[in-house]
């Protein structure tokens, strides 16, 4: 601010204006005609300004500064004008898509086959246009990629869903939704909608970032929403609307993210109990049954959507409780153990390499997530004792008031068998295949989990068994602590990172024992 009170006199501080209008940019001072001298504190009496030439110099920094406020303001104004102008094209372009997902996704297709053609053949014709064409919002992949970025804004992510564009983009995570009239064996095709499909997870998990205000947005029902853009006489003009009315899990009785996402993964399961089997249906990519390109697409996209999950559940008791209620904590683990056993050992390195550490960093993920959601349950069970008595009535295994889950129960669907064996194989990753660094990495976290884990875990086992003469897990661990330590070998740790290891461990063991 460049006023000043000196006495009871409201008076502007011309000299501070001189000094910021100073900072600019040459070229940005010749629109305004360049700055009036200002004469140095330091000067001699007869340097200073007289009266009249402080009046001028005053009256002119009035009209800069004046002018340069007003210059700020409308560039203000109209960036603020246009946010909304550019996300309603965002949505309308999600829209579009849904409206005519065959025709959008084969013209996508078409024009990446096209560039690739042309890189191919070194078109230098086309070389000069490619950073202006990258620039522009084409399709929904680019608007999906812009999306991310501008909802990492609260007050845009705010917006977005004010202006109706969250049904929309939950709705691109459903299978059905990209539903082609050219079938499944087109691998540019299945490549290009699993990319889809990671965007908007990876959009929905950046414009919710675990804030409370939006929780409610990961069981908001969506259904009603899509049921009346599928009645859309564009729609059913399409060449996606058939003689067949396509059902879709998005337009199913009641629809959310949250409900989405679990489907995905259970549908995962469903095809790969299918190719276990022979079914002709046997569709799911596995890292021999499939290339690479369509492999890594899938394997991406359940990286986003694991990041989605997590952020609509950290700190959402009502989600995490749909969630469990919905079967979503048994889903993943067997979606994530399956998934490692795509990994043979050592024969899977080398090209397959890359693919077996995103499997092992899906898992990690999951892992993690199950973690963050069993910690979540506990410290908020904490935090409500302190405060009162539990006013919901019932025991830890019988019904509870209003269907609601005891903690106790939501952190048993995170220490089931499956979870607990999970656990402990990220404790053991091939390092063979995906490497020492990344193997490391992987035992670190998984170690995080044990230890929030291990309460539940040992429950089970001395429940199923009978008090184990050695307690679940610590064996395991032993052996991760015994390869740690070892001081002087040329495994490329230094003494503090291997301290801090060997702490980390310590800690577990002591939660074991």
């Amino acid at each position: 601010d460049a006023t000043t009170i000196t006495g009871e006199t409201l008076r502007r501080d011309y000299e501070m204006m001189h000094r910021v209008m100073s900072q600019l940019p040459p070229e940005e001072l010749e629109r305004f005609g360049g700055l009036p001298e200002l004469a140095s504190p330091n000067s001699t009496a007869s340097s200073r300004l007289t009266d009249e030439q402080r009046e001028m110099f005053e009256e002119r920094m009035e009209n800069i500064w004046q002018s340069r406020q007003e210059e700020l303001a409308k560039l203000q104004d109209e960036n603020v004008a246009d946010l909304p102008s550019m996300l309603r094209d965002r949505i309308e372009m999600i829209k579009d898509h849904l409206m005519d997902v065959d025709g959008s996704l084969k013209l996508m297709v078409e024009r990446r086959r096209a560039a690739h053609r042309a890189a191919e053949e070194d078109d230098d014709a086309s070389s000069g246009d490619d950073d202006d064409e990258s620039m522009m919002v084409v399709d929904i992949v680019d608007a999906l990629r812009d999306l991310e970025y501008q909802l990492a804004d609260l007050d845009m992510a705010r917006d977005f869903h004010t202006l109706g564009g969250w049904p929309y983009l939950v709705a691109l995570l459903d299978d059905g939704m990209h539903f082609t009239s050219t079938g499944e064996d087109d691998e540019d095709l299945l490549v290009l909608v699993n990319e889809i499909r990671a965007l908007a997870a990876m959009t929905i998990g950046t414009s919710v970032s675990n804030l409370g205000e939006f929780s409610g947005w990961a069981l908001e029902d969506v259904s009603s929403e899509l049921a009346g853009l599928m009645m859309d006489e564009a729609w059913i003009g399409s060449a996606r609307h058939t003689n067949n009315t396509i059902t879709t899990a998005a337009t199913a009785t009641s629809s959310s993210a949250l409900s989405l996402l679990i489907q995905s993964f259970e549908n995962e399961l469903s095809l790969r109990s299918q190719q276990m089997a022979g079914g002709s249906m046997a569709v799911l990519p596995s890292a021999a049954s499939s290339s690479n390109a369509t492999y890594k697409s899938r394997a991406t996209y359940k990286l986003r959507a694991v990041y989605a999950l997590g952020s609509l559940l950290r700190g959402n008791p009502l989600a995490q409780q749909s969630f469990v209620m919905r079967d979503g904590a048994g889903i993943l683990a067997r979606d994530a153990l399956g998934t490692l056993s795509n990994v043979r050992g050592p024969s899977a390195a080398g090209a397959n390499g890359a693919l077996a550490k995103l499997d092992y960093k899906f898992a990690s993920k999951v892992l993690a997530l199950g973690e963050d959601v069993v910690m979540g349950v506990v410290l908020q069970e904490e935090e409500e004792k302190k405060e009162e008595e539990d006013d919901v009535v019932g025991d830890e295994g019988g019904a509870v008031e209003g269907d609601l889950l005891t903690a106790n129960q939501s952190v048993a669907a995170f220490t089931t068998e499956r979870w607990c064996d999970l656990s402990l194989r990220m404790l053991v990753p091939p390092s063979d295949v995906i490497g020492a660094t990344a193997s490391r990495g992987i035992k670190e976290r998984a170690l995080t989990a044990v230890r929030v884990l291990a309460p539940g875990c040992q429950r089970l086992v001395n429940e199923e068994e009978g008090e184990a003469a050695v307690p679940w897990g610590l064996e395991e661990v032993r052996s991760v602590r015994s390869e740690w330590n070892r001081e002087g070998s040329d495994d490329g740790l230094d003494s503090v990172y291997r301290r801090e290891l060997l702490q980390l461990v310590d800690g577990v063991l002591e939660v074991l024992q």
